[in-house]
């Protein structure tokens, strides 16, 4: 298959993922990049909460119900905008008031203020989803890791059983009661229920979806919040986006962790309007009222992506909330505001920090399978967070000067803009008590929201650091068309001195070239900022999705029996099949049912004797009665190695090559990879 052929997947993948929510912020008012940057998040909380809500009221989560939800839901927006049209008039967060300051579209031209926001979002998205294209490989590649398990798995599961509901998804059974956030899995399966096609293929491209198009938008957003609409900062935030190695890319290069790489393509949205919110928005509004609006509609998406993320969320928005409270009492000694309103955001602030504490301790998961440990020291920790290349990437030679002059900017600027720098900062202690601080309580704090994984942290940082870089490349914008217009007058006053006729032309040609000058720079960022620091996780990518004879989770062998299955194995049976070879594949890659679809979860008895004890069906008495229930007359023996290093927990299937279980018969076989059937009386 060929990227080409994925056309309409992609098609039906950005349906999903956008036009709910692009119906739905434009029946309420929203406009041009709000418009584009919000509408995934908006529709991510849709498809999670319908999936959620749709089991209580006996509906099946399908396409019909997805969509027909967005449509009654656009049409009550529209009818709240008839009745509150007075009340709501210019109250949504997506007014784009004009920006003036350094290099606003005055100065570069009409055309460049125009252009800024959709080509840096065309330029992420190109460079984006060609290295995803190029690191998946084909299509129907996967990634050869551990979680994706559960992952693919889980898209089936939806997509067959109907129920997406993250409150019963965690243990992927029909009467699971384990939470597992689902939203993600959620659209995946609407889009392979509207396709069809296969669960790696749909998996691929909604995961270049979300890198290439729904996190440089969301970035876009973030700055613009923290900005404004000047083109210089909304270009380089779209180009710099996809030169950061921590994300999007690491969080498919390790895990896989796809629900955190669609979460925090999410945040920097949810972050700007937590921003917009509490009134710390360069392009205040007149209300709360809408962004509050904006964030109730976008915070569930997040949440029910990965609640580790909203966590993110509130320890980000934790300093502008402080900021806020510091300027209300600016404002009162200017005589701006009133003492009432200082002390009302003191108190909220001392809420917010109160209610982030209890939500910090509360919300975590266990700690079980939380195996990582520091791995360098605090001066190279530094060194990573300041070059933006954790976990020992290659450092960038864009990031690393843009990031120091840019907390150069943040320090001249330090009186009004310190809580974006204490957003920063958030962002880097995490990264370095994780990565480089003695295990202990401390650690566990602050990290075990995470896993206390120094990879989950470290692909945070470019949230918090795109700020830092962007005012650094708007800084050095400035510098270059100042010296541009420098270069101009000089020419134009030598002109003057030898009498040439030309010098008016020489001086209308200044705006021109300034933003020539500026676009110029812009390209230079975007083709330098795809040096160095991205080869190492590119690799990575290209080596995870490779499938050879020696994969680690399904390997040629393996798949090519898979591949077989659907037309050896009755629909309506069950497969027995090793998690831990990557056996469970089985039912994402060939839609035949298996006995334990990811490696962790609850195990009926049923299901903990034929794993056990499969192979003992000819004179255990207890087996048969198990294989007759389930229906799992059938066995997949892929050898005996396992996707992580740990002892196999499961060995009812160890005697089959062995000659010692009888009544089981070798079916099919594909190099070492065997298929089995036992018969019971």
């Amino acid at each position: 298959m060929t990227w080409m052929q994925t056309i309409p997947t992609f098609a039906a993948a950005l349906a999903v993922m956008f036009a709910p929510g692009l119906a739905i912020l434009a029946a309420g008012g929203v406009r041009r990049l709000n418009l584009a940057a919000l509408s995934a998040p908006v529709s991510t909380t849709l498809s999670g909460c319908i999936a959620v809500v749709a089991p209580f009221l006996g509906q099946p989560f399908t396409p019909v119900l997805y969509f027909g939800t967005a449509a009654v839901v656009c049409l009550l927006v529209v009818a709240i905008r008839l009745v509150l049209r007075v009340r709501t008039e210019g109250l949504h967060p997506t007014a784009e008031l004009a920006c003036n300051g350094p290099l606003a579209h005055q100065d570069l031209g009409r055309m460049t203020a125009v252009l800024a926001a959709p080509a840096g979002i065309a330029v992420a998205a190109l460079v984006i989803g060609y290295r995803y294209m190029s690191g998946f490989g084909s299509p129907e590649n996967f990634s050869q890791t551990f979680d994706n398990i559960y992952h693919l798995n889980a898209v089936r599961h939806i997509a067959d059983t109907l129920n997406g509901s993250s409150l019963t998804l965690g243990n992927l059974t029909p009467d699971s009661q384990a939470f597992y956030p689902a939203a993600m899995h959620d659209s995946m399966a609407v889009v392979a229920q509207l396709t069809g096609e296969s669960i790696p293929v749909v998996v691929n491209v909604v995961t270049i979806a979300t890198g290439a198009l729904v996190w440089p938008a969301s970035c876009l957003f973030l700055i613009s919040r923290i900005v404004g609409y000047r083109p210089v900062p909304l270009m380089a935030a779209g180009v710099l986006s996809a030169g950061f190695s921590a994300f999007p890319y690491l969080m498919v290069a390790f895990g896989v962790l796809y629900p955190n790489h669609a979460a925090i393509a999410l945040l920097p949205a949810v972050l700007g309007l937590g921003i917009e919110a509490v009134g710390m928005a360069v392009n205040r509004g007149n209300s709360f009222g809408a962004p509050i609006i904006m964030i109730a509609a976008t915070l569930p998406g997040l949440a029910l992506t990965h609640p580790s993320t909203a966590i993110a969320f509130l320890a980000f928005l934790a300093p502008v909330v402080l900021g806020k409270a510091d300027r209300s009492w600016k404002e009162y000694r200017d005589r701006i505001s009133t003492r009432k309103i200082s002390w009302w955001w003191t108190g909220f602030a001392i809420f917010y920090l109160m209610a982030l504490t209890i939500v910090w301790i509360k919300v975590r998961p266990s700690l079980g399978a939380a195996p990582w440990t520091p791995f360098q020291s605090n001066a190279r920790a530094l060194g990573e967070i300041v070059s933006a290349a954790p976990m020992g990437t290659t450092a960038s030679w864009v990031l690393l000067p843009l990031t120091i002059i840019g907390l150069y900017v943040l320090a001249r600027r330090l009186r009004r803009m310190w809580s974006i720098l204490g957003v920063y900062l958030v962002g880097a202690l995490l990264y370095m008590v994780v990565s480089s601080w003695s295990p202990g309580a401390f650690r566990t704090f602050l990290a075990g929201v995470w896993y206390n994984d120094s990879f989950r942290l470290a692909a945070l940082l470019p949230v918090t650091t795109l700020p830092v870089v962007v005012l650094g490349a708007e800084w050095l914008a400035w510098r270059v068309r100042a010296a541009t217009e420098w270069l101009i007058r000089s020419f134009a006053m030598r002109a003057t001195r030898t009498g040439a006729k030309n010098l008016t032309t020489v001086s209308g040609i200044a705006p021109i070239t300034s933003a020539v000058s500026v676009w110029v720079l812009i390209a230079v960022l975007a083709t330098m900022g795809q040096g160095g620091t991205l080869s190492i996780v590119q690799k990575r990518i290209s080596t995870i999705w490779a499938l050879t004879s020696a994969s680690d989770l399904v390997d040629s062998d393996e798949l090519a029996l898979i591949d077989r299955i659907p037309a050896l194995v009755p629909s309506t049976d069950t497969i027995v099949a090793n998690p831990y070879m990557g056996g469970s594949l089985v039912y994402a890659l060939a839609d035949r049912s298996t006995v334990a679809p990811h490696v962790f979860g609850n195990r009926t008895p049923d299901e903990e004797t034929v794993l056990d004890h499969w192979d003992e069906a000819a004179y255990n008495t207890a087996v048969c009665p198990a294989i007759k229930r389930l229906k799992a007359y059938w066995a997949l023996d892929f050898g005996t190695q396992t996707v992580i290093p740990m002892p196999d927990p499961y060995v009812g299937l160890n005697d089959l090559t062995s000659g010692l279980a009888p009544r089981v018969t070798l079916v099919a076989d594909q190099g070492h990879a065997r298929l089995f059937h036992v018969t019971c009386p």
